[in-house]
């Protein structure tokens, strides 16, 4: 067990760095609660007699009706976890965190193998294989603590349509990468499913062909491992194929429909202001990007200040990650006809990530030219530079205060409110499942209400009342139960198979 322990060090070290780095998230996601359109997508309706006759029966429906994205869809289906049809409690929230979980690894796998590839270095290269996972680790903090998307994080089809598809963009990147180190054959075959996956979801497409292009034609990287211009490119044409055929699904017409007339012109406009908008925060509220940027300079200087090998271009590196960033957001812009900026939990999460991951990975490159060009061996002081750099950042942003600007202190400060939520919700969708009545009327207080005000770390179930204080008019859910979906209305009533559900309490949160 001993010699385990030693064999196996840097990686326990970074397990217990990754836990601790995670558990804030957990915390905020073990008080998860269905929400939307979890019920919709959930199966077992008694109007359709079976599961299996309501899933072949709904497949045509969401390709006809809702859009291309069928991967998504089918996972919603199958994977759900309201398919149980019995309140499942904070069973709910450990099935999100463990769908965190493996969507972070997936996510973070990809990152790390990109690293190593701009680093150079052979495949068993111990000393290269640390550093990679140093600034991973790294990168992993900008993304944990800078924000939190709670319509991915908390939200089984938030997780399922978004985090899930991301997690495997990052996943074909790791094993294309993989693929123009090794040429073996299980990274050729992953790289092709998890893309076409990814492809299947359209904020994904551009940097996935962005990024394929990338090593493979610009950095030449199935060179040594090529099988011929048919089968190295074969890959990149499937996720074009899915692209186009997600993109052209008749769904999206119909859906299209539910929002304004699209202007390409608008939507370009709008599409660099958001990139902006979203670029600039940041920086500029969140100061632990910077920390985070000035760390994986030093590492990027420390990694490459033995060997000095030519970095990879930096410059078309950053016009590559800027044309992901646009290209990921311009279909959902167009899509939606916007016409201002904004953008959805969900949908910021994935600029969010490609922004922040590809800055993370420009900056350590940037060390490695600044290394390059010095030519002096100064790794250790790299290393000591790094880690005073990280230490000093960590307690500027103590004294300053500006420490609660991260997701950690945050979720601290609201966890109290976040514990009421949870139960304010779950109490109410108890309430719901154990009513014996055909049209449920369920009331809360003020009282109650005022224990839990909105917070970006809890996401409600979404049922409004009727009438709010004031004359406002919100919603009395009696969707027929046979419904499969309802563009403007969840659907807990045939969820739950009641003929109407009133949720009632005196005011927004």
């Amino acid at each position: 067990m001993t010699t385990w322990i030693k064999k196996h060090k840097a990686l326990l070290i970074f397990a217990i760095l990754y836990l601790l780095l995670f558990i804030p998230n957990y915390y905020a996601i073990y008080y998860s609660v269905p929400a939307s359109d979890d019920f919709a997508m959930s199966l077992g309706r008694e109007a359709y007699g079976n599961m299996f006759k309501e899933f072949f029966a709904a497949i045509p429906y969401y390709w006809s009706k809702r859009g291309g994205t069928m991967f998504s869809f089918l996972s919603e289906f199958i994977f759900n976890p309201l398919n149980l049809h019995r309140h499942l409690g904070h069973c709910y929230g450990i099935y999100m965190i463990i769908a965190f979980t493996l969507c972070m690894a997936a996510i973070l796998y990809g990152t790390k193998q990109v690293v190593k590839y701009m680093q150079q270095a052979e495949n068993d290269n111990k000393s290269a294989n640390i550093m990679a996972s140093v600034a991973t680790f790294v990168t992993a903090v900008m993304l944990i603590e800078n924000f939190y998307y709670v319509e991915t994080y908390n939200w089984y089809v938030g997780m399922m349509a978004y985090a899930v598809p991301v997690a495997c963009m990052f996943l074909t990147f790791g094993f294309i990468v993989r693929y123009a180190n090794t040429g073996a054959q299980k990274y050729y075959v992953g790289m092709t499913i998890c893309g076409i996956i990814a492809a299947n979801t359209t904020t994904l497409d551009v940097p996935l062909g962005i990024f394929f292009l990338y090593i493979v034609f610009f950095k030449k990287g199935f060179k040594d491992h090529s099988k011929g211009l048919v089968k190295d490119y074969l890959p990149l044409v499937l996720y074009v194929l899915t692209g186009v055929v997600t993109v052209l699904a008749p769904g999206n017409f119909v859906r299209q429909g539910q929002y304004a007339p699209p202007s390409l012109s608008a939507s370009l406009r709008v599409t660099l202001a958001d990139i902006k908008e979203f670029g600039v925060a940041i920086i500029k509220d969140r100061p632990l990007t910077l920390i985070v940027l000035a760390v994986l300079v030093l590492v990027g200087f420390a990694s490459n200040s033995k060997a000095h090998k030519k970095p990879g271009n930096l410059i078309m590196f950053a016009i590559a990650s800027v044309a992901a960033w646009f290209g990921s957001i311009l279909p959902y812009v167009y899509g939606r006809g916007k016409t201002g900026v904004g953008l959805d939990v969900r949908i910021q999460y994935v600029l969010d990530y490609l922004i922040e991951i590809s800055l993370c990975v420009g900056f350590f490159m940037l060390g490695q030219w600044i290394a390059f060009f010095i030519k002096k061996d100064l790794e250790k002081i790299g290393y000591f530079a790094a880690t005073a750099v990280a230490v000093l950042g960590a307690a500027a942003l103590i004294v300053t205060g500006r420490h609660q600007t991260t997701v950690s202190y945050e979720i601290y400060a609201k966890s109290s409110e976040i514990v009421n939520s949870y139960a304010l919700w779950d109490g109410i969708l108890t309430e719901i499942e154990n009513s014996s009545e055909d049209d449920v009327v369920i009331n809360r207080t003020q009282e109650d209400i005022d224990k839990c005000p909105w917070n970006r770390y809890f996401l409600y179930s979404g049922m409004e009342p009727p009438v709010y204080v004031g004359g406002e008019e919100g919603e009395i859910y009696a969707v027929p139960l046979d419904a499969f979906y309802d563009a403007k209305v969840i659907l807990p009533n045939v969820y739950y198979k009641k003929k109407s559900i009133i949720v009632n309490y005196p005011k927004k949160f």
